[in-house]
């Protein structure tokens, strides 16, 4: 977006309560500590969030190239007792990748699991990493993974490139392609701004759910503004929509994103990302 003077304006920063989503303080406030929150929501539903440059809670950090992001966990509470006598649960399963020598991805708060290369950084199922629209809006990925993180100099939380997954509701799109169209626009103004310059892709098939269904991939180029840090050419943004049927009943398409750095050494390949979405699979 561009401001007085012909400046780029960089998406600000929003600090809100993980669990309401109402707006915890002002920009000017941001270096007071936030309070610490407890409830009783269970574990694989509760958004946690980490301490980020020194601030405790949504904080605004760079992920791939120019792209501003969001990054939420809490703090763990300080073990009890038992917690020291206890050993720890032993999961009831063990998420096997189908893509032999890759590794398996999951998020808390989608029943979808996707695999990636060995490279990639994965982050725990419950963190959510998230871009403020134009508009105001939040949108989210969760079930993240990253590529070459930490590559630029001062952002510990830069990476190549970034793989999660999000939703669009129904009754926002008109089918499955334009679900997947609308998916990549929404991250690419979220990420650069109101119309940055981009290429929208022809739609294509993908098997999935080990080829029970078929979700379709559209990948929109992106071009950032090159004053940002550590800049790429250009952005590969890659949206794998599920069909409704594939998990019926929630309302919403189930999307796996992929942002991508592109005219770079060592650019995820479109054949990469494919891949990636082929194995997608029920957790």
């Amino acid at each position: 977006m561009t401001g007085p003077g012909g400046r780029i304006d960089e998406p600000r920063q929003w600090f809100v309560d993980p669990l309401t989503g109402q707006p915890l303080e002002t920009e000017s406030e941001q270096t007071r500590p936030l309070p610490v929150v407890r409830d009783t929501v269970p574990p694989r539903r509760r958004l946690r969030l980490r301490p980020t440059l020194g601030i405790l809670g949504l904080v605004l950090v760079l992920a791939v190239g120019t792209i501003a992001t969001y990054q939420a966990k809490t703090a763990p509470p300080p073990p009890s007792a038992h917690d020291l006598v206890l050993p720890d649960p032993v999961p009831a399963t063990r998420i096997e990748p189908v893509i032999a020598g890759w590794q398996p991805v999951l998020s808390d708060d989608h029943p979808l699991v996707y695999d990636v290369p060995p490279d990639w950084k994965l982050e725990e199922p419950d963190v959510a990493i998230g871009y403020e629209t134009p508009s105001g809006d939040l949108l989210t990925l969760q079930g993240v993974a990253r590529y070459r993180h930490a590559f630029c100099p001062g952002s510990d939380l830069s990476a190549r490139a970034m793989a999660g997954f999000t939703t669009i509701d129904e009754g926002e799109v008109g089918g499955l392609t334009q679900a997947a169209e609308e998916t990549t626009i929404r991250w690419a103004e979220a990420a650069y701004g109101h119309g940055p310059k981009t290429e929208i892709g022809k739609a294509g098939p993908v098997p999935v759910l080990d080829g029970g269904t078929t979700a379709t991939a559209v990948t929109t180029t992106v071009v950032p503004a090159p004053d940002g840090p550590c800049p790429a050419p250009s952005v590969a943004i890659t949206a794998i929509a599920l069909p409704l049927r594939a998990l019926p009943g929630s309302g919403r398409y189930h999307v796996l994103l992929v942002l991508a750095d592109q005219g770079i050494p060592g650019a995820i390949a479109s054949g990469v990302v494919l891949k990636m979405g082929e194995s997608i699979r029920r957790e």
